[in-house]
């Protein structure tokens, strides 16, 4: 990976030797917070376990701390899943969005040799009621969006 960071950096007009200092002291910032999160998390769940068996027993103070443990794994599956679901559902409605547009610009563009004799006819208002249909599709586009 830091072969890859030297040409980019450089692209980007910084000092690769500044710049790897700095990911190494974050490396290591990084790692240690790492490392005695996961010393707290396990003493955590020594604690939890004495005073499990203290009150349940020793058999049933294992199984409470791996369902709860379980549940909460079920509950992080099932909120992703539900993300993702929704995600995917956004970017189906965007592209079918995008597909609609481009299949009313290439029918207008196909339409439009047919519909010119006509429209040197009617000359302006035309020029203006196409610009205002475009805006109002823009505007109902942007709305969709947020």
């Amino acid at each position: 990976m830091l072969a890859i960071l030297g040409p980019l950096a450089a692209l980007m007009g910084l000092e690769m030797t500044s710049l790897k200092e700095r990911l190494q002291r974050q490396a290591i910032v990084w790692g240690m917070l790492a490392l005695l999160g996961l010393v707290a998390v396990t003493f955590l769940l020594v604690s939890l376990n004495s005073a499990l068996t203290y009150s349940f027993g020793p058999v049933i103070a294992p199984l409470l701390i791996a369902s709860a443990a379980l549940l909460i794994g079920i509950v992080a599956y099932v909120v992703y899943a539900f993300q993702e679901s929704a995600s995917r559902h956004k970017e189906a409605e965007r592209q079918h969005s995008a597909e609609m547009t481009a299949l009313v610009t290439t029918a207008a563009i196909t339409a439009l040799p047919l519909i010119l004799p006509t429209l040197k006819k009617v000359g302006l208002p035309a020029g203006a009621v196409a610009a205002a249909l475009l805006s109002l599709m823009r505007a109902k586009s942007l709305k969709r969006d947020r």
